[in-house]
């Protein structure tokens, strides 16, 4: 009995740390998540994003779960069921009825699903409540009451997933904008077998060349158009197409011929959203080592361009396709791309390491030097100044925080990194307690050898203490690191230039940013970004950590 009493009772620990550890980690595991997912996939809340089609043949039709029909939370099962299934019968029906009316693209796809759900998914989320209980032929007339030529045209926008073209536009250095074409007056040419241009013009809000293609008859293809263009090459700053996109994540590599010279591109843009956007190309220039957030793909000067004349431009895009792991692979690091292509997050790690390298050199030496005064020599008042110093821990930061602040800036260091590493070589009263404590436990014996040897206590100190307090000093450098990783206050405090924020501050900059823009999975890859050097840090020294606490103030 009393075995089976310390089985179970060994298992219910098991169960409280593994549901703790669940719990714990639930908010990462969503932020993971979170960074994983476009902006239309946000919304309904899920701990993981839909896995991206495996894309051959485009035109094709597909929908967000947000855009598809949701279940009100006071609607019970059996008769959201039956209004579901109305309200389909009811909207391809309708649909049937006013076929003829619609555009001739759209009256062979009057019956597919996805533009049946869309249409119904946008109806119920604008429907009445009333409707829920007036019964089915109250809820069937307001359908087709609801339904009309825009609806339908709006609705087939939306799901009809397609590559389209729209204008082409040149900006100078000199900030003028000359518009190359667009969608009606550019001519694009086409070179490959497995695709061929439709003109749309009509109907949607924004006209465009749809560009359809079949993977299963190649795996690439190039499109381009030339047109006039009196900008020379050193003129020639970036260029911006409108494109529309099919969520294939697939690639577009560019080259661009202006002014006789050529550029390429040296990143792709990836087809990844359906709808459209503006992609620009912009030449390589000092902007790009700048700490400003980049809108645009660069493009390098690759030589002359015998092919295209001086007063001539020509843009040439090549589509590969890829294969669905490589989609998968894309989709997942998509958004992190974005947050590095964007925002100078190199600038800011390394900003962020600089100052963790300085921080633990000046808290490993000083601390462990100081430390070792207190510990292992005697000298007048040693207690009492070791008394002086945990006193000074009952003190908040935030009282010392305005003449630290006075005193850096009448150096002259406000708006430098000297202030945020500087400190650390005066000590820290808690790791100078924590290597005392460690000190504490080195027997006697080891020092008094040392000293009939010839040996002076600078000497002890290097050869003899130090090596021995190794699992003490990782913990220093453990803490330290964490605390200066996560520092906001004093960069926020001592800092104005943006070029000199550590990751810290600048991810709230980019945080701010984000926020209008409403671009909450960036700020998620962020944060990822952010976290992943302390899980590592933890993971590669939870040994030395765990060891350094649990020998602090043993006695030897």
């Amino acid at each position: 009995m009393k075995k089976i009493w310390q089985v179970l009772r060994f298992g219910g620990y098991h169960v409280i740390l593994l549901t703790g550890a669940v719990m714990f980690s639930a908010p990462f595991v969503w932020l993971i998540g979170t960074s994983f997912k476009s902006p239309d996939e946000l919304y309904p809340p899920s701990w993981f994003p839909p896995m991206p089609a495996n894309v051959i043949t485009s035109p094709y039709f597909g929908a967000n779960a947000n855009e598809l029909p949701i279940k009100p939370v006071d609607i019970d099962d059996e008769k959201w069921e039956i209004y579901l299934s109305k309200g389909r019968e009811t909207v391809q029906s309708k649909l049937l009825i006013m076929k003829e009316k619609l555009p001739d693209f759209i009256q062979s796809q009057v019956e597919e699903p996805y533009l049946i759900d869309f249409i119904l998914g946008s109806f119920f989320r604008r429907m009445p409540k009333e409707l829920w209980s007036a019964g089915l032929d109250s809820f069937s007339e307001w359908i087709e009451a609801e339904i009309h030529n825009e609806v339908v045209i709006n609705a087939f926008d939306a799901v009809y997933r397609r590559v389209s073209l729209g204008e082409l536009i040149l900006k100078t250095w000199d900030a003028e904008l000359v518009k190359i074409g667009d969608a009606e007056t550019l001519k694009w040419r086409l070179e490959g077998d497995c695709a061929r241009f439709v003109p749309r013009l009509d109907y949607f809000s924004r006209k465009g060349i749809e560009v359809h293609y079949d993977f299963s008859k190649g795996d690439h293809f190039i499109i381009e158009t030339i047109a006039n263009c009196n900008v020379t090459a050193e003129e020639f700053k970036r260029l911006r197409l409108s494109l529309h996109g099919d969520k294939s994540w697939y690639s577009i590599h560019a080259t661009i011929d202006v002014g006789g010279k050529r550029f390429k591109s040296i990143e792709p843009i990836y087809l990844q959203y359906n709808q459209w956007q503006d992609c620009f190309w912009q030449v390589y220039s000092h902007e790009d080592k700048s700490i400003m957030m980049k809108s645009w793909y660069t493009v390098k000067e690759v030589g002359n361009s015998s092919e295209t004349p001086k007063d001539k431009l020509r843009l040439r895009l090549e589509i590969r396709k890829t294969s669905y792991p490589v989609v998968l692979a894309r989709k997942a690091w998509g958004n992190y791309r974005e947050v590095l292509r964007e925002v100078p997050l190199v600038k800011y790690t390394y900003n962020s390491l600089f100052l963790v390298l300085m921080n633990i050199i000046g808290q490993v030496f000083s601390a462990s030097f100081v430390a070792y005064a207190f510990a292992r020599l005697r000298w007048p008042g040693r207690d009492y100044y070791f008394i002086l110093i945990l006193a000074t821990l009952m003190i908040p930061a935030q009282v010392t925080l305005v003449p630290q602040f006075l005193i850096w800036k009448s150096l002259g260091l406000y708006n430098t990194l000297v202030p945020l590493w500087a400190g650390s070589f005066f000590g820290n009263a808690f790791f100078i307690f924590l290597l005392r404590q460690f000190m504490l436990s080195i027997p006697k014996d080891l020092e008094d050898s040392a000293l009939i040897d010839g040996c002076g206590y600078l000497r002890i100190y290097r050869h003899i203490i130090l090596p021995l307090i190794k699992p003490a000093l990782a913990t220093v450098a453990i803490f330290t690191f964490l605390w200066v990783w996560n520092d906001f206050m004093g960069p926020l405090i001592f800092l104005t230039d943006q070029e000199k924020y550590p990751l810290s501050l600048g991810l709230f900059a980019l945080h701010a940013l984000m926020i209008w823009l409403a671009r909450f999975e960036l700020m998620m890859s962020a944060a990822v970004l952010m976290t992943i050097p302390v899980i590592a840090l933890f993971f590669f020294a939870q040994r030395q950590f765990i060891q350094g606490i649990t020998l602090t103030g043993l006695k030897g």
